[in-house]
């Protein structure tokens, strides 16, 4: 199908207009000028009952005797002196303390309420006005002269960083020149492998590296980007001993100390902690609210449709499974790439509940947090040069609204359902690491067994995929005597389970005995979905709640899971190269 005719997936009723898909040459236009979206949607419930629309019985309610919008507003301001007179003595009181983090959140929460509680139209139009004013300048420049800058500065940025710094703890010059050149490799083979290379939108591939080159930036070279994602990291990890109160109450002090430490007693039931905790969140909209906060933003600048952006979003917060059931109503309509899309943004990263997971068999936390961050413009750069979108997405250019049928009735019904979602999450873990642990050690024995007549010893299934993934893990800048190790826990983690992965690097020491450089280019390499077992959950997932649209789903299902695992391994080059 050509790009000059795209093609329209059967649209719902309530669509009334949809832009037509760019051109090549306005692909290359838009690379500093956008043009705005006239898309309008109808809503039907609206339009049913005369134009009725039930948010205005809401604004009528009363809390204590005040109007709901009046109480909510009394209620911010509230919170927001209390906010205020916490951080003022917090800086009085202890200045040594992380007041970063601190500030930051504060900025953030002062930042929603102005724009809250502005008139309409108080910071978008001068926002909108001064975009027009420098995106018209910027457009007055011939477009060779446009696209040279726009698609030169990331790249010759990353090779000033890879070159200037003098060789360091962190790495050598000749390290960081093998992390660039492997990023360049790694694109190069996406090009080479498209489905449609004329096809691919360039502005959204620079776009997406660029980004993440910054935040790369920012959290591994800036002390203050250090500071903040390493709180966080530390505060996560803290999170995970708090299911020990709860896991303790079942089992005993005794018990505790004997068998704490262990995957079953210290990392399951955090698992079951975390699923509470984000169905709590989901109870109160927060969740939702994050995950549009952030889809009003990446859905602006990668110019890719709704669908994909909430996938993308939603991925490193709730996980693969989640992320897809929040897009499920829109999927019978979806074009092929962006079901590539959602498909690869969950497998290009992990989800709370695994992420503590991880942690437990000594991954760090910061490195995690880190690349979840960094996956999320990289999985919509891979996707989108293995499979380009040739059609019409209905919500290009879109925010769309989240949609979860399930909604309980009270925080203490959320509670109960996200505890027994975690446990069933906790069987599901336990019996595949159960599962395929055990059978790795069968085909070990079996190995070991054929080669004795050979008068070999010592081969393991872990040693012969470590040797196929070794050229992988040295291309990311890996120290050369962390490069096998790093290639056994990739091999694992691809071929079996990210789990199974990183239980093999801690049972091996690699989290005591690498060096910092290779232990965060290895987790930063491992941290997804990508496994045989996620690809088959998915389809299943997927054609459940898209039956039209299952043939589509497992034809694109192998090209996303190989976009999924490659946006990782990019994102280990970009953290090689700016560390």
């Amino acid at each position: 199908m050509s790009s000059e005719q795209p093609e329209l997936k059967d649209a719902p009723a309530h669509v009334e207009h949809i832009d037509s898909y760019t051109t090549q040459d306005e692909k290359d236009q838009t690379l500093f000028h956008r043009k705005g979206s006239n898309e309008e949607f109808v809503d039907e419930k609206a339009a049913d009952h005369g134009g009725y629309d039930a948010r205005e019985e809401t604004k009528d309610e009363k809390v204590l005797g005040l109007r709901r919008k009046l109480f909510k507003m009394l209620v911010h301001a509230f919170l927001w002196v209390c906010f205020t007179a916490f951080l003022v003595v917090s800086i009085v009181l202890n200045k040594a303390g992380p007041i970063s983090v601190l500030a930051v959140a504060y900025g953030f929460t002062t930042l929603y309420l102005i724009s809250a509680y502005s008139p309409e139209g108080t910071f978008a139009r001068p926002a909108k006005a001064t975009w027009n004013a420098v995106a018209g300048a910027v457009g007055k420049l011939p477009l060779r002269i446009r696209q040279v800058i726009g698609y030169g500065i990331f790249p010759v940025a990353m090779i000033l960083t890879a070159v200037i710094p003098e060789d360091d703890a962190n790495g050598t010059r000749v390290q960081r020149v093998i992390s660039l050149c492997g990023l360049t490799l790694f694109v190069l083979c996406f090009y080479v492998t498209s489905r449609n290379r004329s096809a691919i939108h360039w502005p959204t591939v620079a776009v997406g590296i660029g980004l993440q080159y910054i935040l790369g930036l920012f959290v591994i070279r800036t002390d203050f980007g250090r500071t903040i994602f390493s709180y966080i990291g530390g505060f996560m990890a803290t999170f995970l001993g708090f299911s020990s109160a709860g896991i303790g109450f079942i089992i005993g002090d005794d018990m505790m100390k004997a068998y704490g430490g262990s995957f079953l007693f210290g990392v399951l039931p955090a698992i079951i902690f975390f699923g509470a905790v984000i169905q709590v969140l989901y109870y109160y909209n927060i969740i939702q609210a994050a995950i549009g906060a952030m889809g009003r933003v990446i859905v602006y600048f990668f110019e890719i449709s709704g669908v994909e952006v909430i996938a993308a979003c939603a991925a490193p917060f709730v996980g693969m499974t989640e992320s897809a059931m929040l897009v499920g109503p829109y999927l019978e309509h979806a074009t092929n790439a962006e079901i590539h899309q959602v498909l690869a943004s969950g497998f290009a990263t992990i989800s709370g509940s695994v992420y503590l997971g991880l942690i437990g068999f000594g991954a760090s936390p910061t490195h995690l947090i880190t690349c979840c961050v960094m996956s999320v413009p990289c999985a919509i750069v891979t996707s989108k040069m293995r499979y380009p979108e040739e059609e019409v997405p209905l919500t290009r250019g879109k925010n769309v609204t989240l949609e979860r049928p399930e909604a309980e009735d009270s925080f203490v019904h959320a509670l109960a359902n996200g505890s027994i979602l975690g446990m069933q999450l906790c069987i599901v873990i336990s019996a595949v690491l159960v599962g395929f642990i055990s059978l790795l050690a069968c085909a070990n024995y079996v190995l070991n067994w054929l080669f004795v007549f050979l008068g070999v010893t010592g081969i393991t299934i872990e040693r012969l995929i470590g040797y196929c993934f070794y050229p992988v893990a040295w291309i990311l800048g890996m120290p050369s005597q962390d490069v096998y190790a790093a290639s056994k826990m990739m091999g694992v983690k691809y071929i079996i389970n990210e789990f199974v992965g990183f239980a093999q690097a801690q049972s091996a020491g690699f989290f005591t005995d690498a060096t910092e450089r290779g232990k965060m280019l290895a987790t930063f390499a491992c941290c997804s979905f990508a496994n045989p077992s996620s690809l088959g959950s998915q389809i299943s997932l997927l054609g459940k709640m898209a039956p039209s649209r299952a043939g589509d789903i497992a034809r694109v299902a192998v090209s996303a899971i190989i976009a999924g695992a490659m946006s990782t391994i990019m994102s280990a080059c970009i953290a090689g190269i700016v560390l």
